[in-house]
């Protein structure tokens, strides 16, 4: 895959379809499931064909390894390769949201920064008990406008979503689960079977009403969309890109970044 420079693998992220389950796997285990414009890229195309594929029912995402994924890969990180980063992401958000079939989210492990925010956008979620959820935007130079400054204090209340935006704060998947963050959380050794009784529960019901269901829960997703545009389109014109540099290097030389000449 190759789009403007950017190149992925069809191996980055998986699709298996069982029994109208469409399980679709981030596969990039050595960078903990982190992705960049051809990920979010591939993603999106993977969610709009299991929505118009009759023999799926229910789509459920998860990562392989010990992430659910770490969001953007900072490896990568420059001012012009987050703002693109941003641009697919925000397709594969719309994607999750405008899919006709319930997507689950299946946190098995650390799900931060991008990655928290597929978990925002899923309709459901199911944590293993060692989940950790979170962002690290303003760490490195960056800002969760694809659902952690609107959606998320929908799902948790306004003071403890800007406590975890502003201080880029992980919590265990047992307190995300008390806010309201996520579904249900269980043993890491049931997290596949509790996640396939879900879907098998939900194809049980009748499509078309699930459907309408999921379109008239979307209405405080569709209200924070613009809130998502405008802050990509902050991000592009208002950070400086010698401080995202200074954000990637920090994190990577584990070192408080250094934002003084930036204040």
């Amino acid at each position: 895959m190759s789009m403007n420079g950017y190149h992925g693998s069809e191996d980055d992220i998986l699709l298996s379809i069982e029994d109208r389950i469409a399980w679709i796997t981030f596969n990039r285990p050595e960078a903990l499931n982190a992705f960049g414009p051809a990920q979010f890229h591939r993603l999106a195309d993977l969610l709009d064909g299991v929505s118009v594929n009759p023999d799926v029912g229910v789509v459920v995402l998860t990562g392989n390894g010990r992430a659910f994924s770490a969001g953007g890969d900072v490896r990568e990180f420059t001012k012009k390769g987050l703002v693109d980063t941003g641009v697919y992401a925000i397709r594969a958000m719309t994607s999750i949201r405008s899919c006709r079939k319930p997507v689950i989210a299946m946190v098995n492990g650390i799900a931060v920064g991008g990655g928290n925010e597929l978990v925002i956008a899923a309709d459901l979620a199911i944590a293993a008990r060692s989940a950790r959820l979170g962002q690290a935007g303003t760490m490195i130079g960056a800002c969760p406008v694809l659902g952690g400054t609107n959606v998320l204090p929908l799902q948790i209340g306004e003071k403890r979503a800007k406590q975890i935006v502003f201080f880029s704060e992980k919590v265990s998947a047992e307190q995300a689960f008390e806010w309201g963050w996520v579904n249900a959380v269980v043993d890491d050794a049931d997290l596949e079977s509790t996640t396939r009784e879900w879907a098998e529960r939900l194809l049980a019901l009748h499509p078309q009403s699930l459907q309408i269901a999921k379109a008239g829960s979307n209405v405080w997703w569709n209200y924070s969309y613009d809130t998502m545009v405008n802050g990509l389109d902050m991000i592009a014109m208002g950070v400086p890109a010698e401080s995202v540099d200074e954000g990637r290097d920090a994190f990577l030389e584990k070192r408080p970044a250094d934002y003084s000449r930036w204040r």
